[in-house]
């Protein structure tokens, strides 16, 4: 079974993006894996955490997004999550979700409306960058 959690919201606090995440560290999964996808059907990005011989997904819903854009802008290094027992830091996010920024750009793979919302969500770091 393929378990997912969802986040949506997020603040920063000193210079570091933090994503709130209700639940414990311990449900998220073993590690961090440095690796983000998308769910274009859902509208969200999707970051991976290693469970064992399997993955659990932490989805990025459009509600963060700005949250996401501002992250990369401020190049700051990673995000972290802020669980009810501690904090995890997601190795890996920053770089993987700018790359798929510009991945999706122009990018009807996606499927029209995820990637006008991206580019649109995203638009600075597009503009910033062409």
């Amino acid at each position: 079974m393929r378990i997912e959690h969802r986040i949506t919201e997020g603040q920063l606090k000193k210079e570091t993006v933090c994503f709130t995440y209700d639940g414990t560290a311990e449900q998220l999964g073993d590690s961090p894996s440095g690796k983000m996808i998308t769910d274009s059907d859902a509208l969200s990005f999707v970051y991976l955490f290693e469970d064992g011989e399997e993955y659990r997904y932490l989805h990025f819903t459009q509600q963060v997004w700005p949250l996401m854009q501002q992250l990369i802008e401020m190049d700051n290094g990673d995000p972290l999550i802020v669980c009810e027992n501690g904090t995890v830091q997601l190795k890996g996010f920053t770089e993987e979700l700018t790359m798929l920024v510009f991945n999706i750009e122009g990018n009807g793979n996606y499927g029209e409306e995820f990637m006008l919302a991206v580019e649109q969500a995203f638009k600075e770091t597009l503009h910033q960058h062409s």
